[in-house]
């Protein structure tokens, strides 16, 4: 799997790698008011900036922690409270280090799980759609799939998304304050997989 999504979207060879791409999916809060023209601003910015994360990757070494049987992973993004999420269902995964609290990256095989929180969401539906728009430019363009949503007995739900150049599924999920955004990619993901993680996500009290 190459995952790259033609052959000159970016001459950055890190890029080809898609752990490192999705290292820096998701990093981008929402805006409190949604204004496109600046936020059309904002994605280009962005999509000039995108490479040097991938750079600084090349020059920091890689650690891995391996995720034991019933591992829980926490998130936090400062601001209101509550400002903590934990999701599990990672066994047999590897977590990348990130260097971002609110951000988790695991891989496995060839695939790539990354899971982001933001805070401070008043307008779920406005946060939602930023998240998708941020997700293209960050490396996974991807498109709503009206046929799906996906919620869990913890109070998150949302709109499920699919990779329209690159295989995988996403998911845009709010809970009071808070939206988590979640990346499933490979040759192999599905939206089962992703559930069964949805299904462990919470809020910390």
């Amino acid at each position: 799997m190459s995952g790259v999504p033609h052959d000159d979207w970016d001459p950055d060879p890190a890029w080809r790698n898609p752990a490192v791409r999705m290292a820096d999916v998701l990093q981008s809060p929402p805006p409190r008011r949604v204004d496109w023209r600046v936020a059309a601003v904002v994605l280009v910015v962005l999509a000039a900036l995108i490479a040097v994360p991938a750079i600084l990757a090349l020059v920091v070494p890689d650690r891995e922690t391996p995720q034991s049987a019933g591992s829980v992973i926490e998130l936090s993004a400062a601001g209101t409270e509550p400002d903590t999420v934990n999701f599990a269902g990672v066994d047999g995964w590897d977590r990348r280090a990130t260097g971002d609290g609110s951000a988790a990256l695991l891989t496995r095989d060839d695939s790539v799980l990354a899971v982001n929180v933001v805070n401070g969401v008043t307008d779920f539906g406005a946060a939602a759609d930023w998240r998708l728009k941020v997700l293209g430019v960050e490396g996974f363009p991807a498109e709503w799939d009206r046929d799906w949503e996906l919620w869990n007995r913890h109070g998150f739900a949302g709109p499920v998304c699919r990779g329209t150049e690159a295989k995988g599924v996403c998911a845009i999920l709010g809970n009071k304050n808070l939206v988590v955004t979640l990346v499933l990619h490979g040759d192999d993901a599905t939206l089962d997989q992703l559930d069964q993680i949805v299904d462990t996500l919470q809020v910390e009290q």
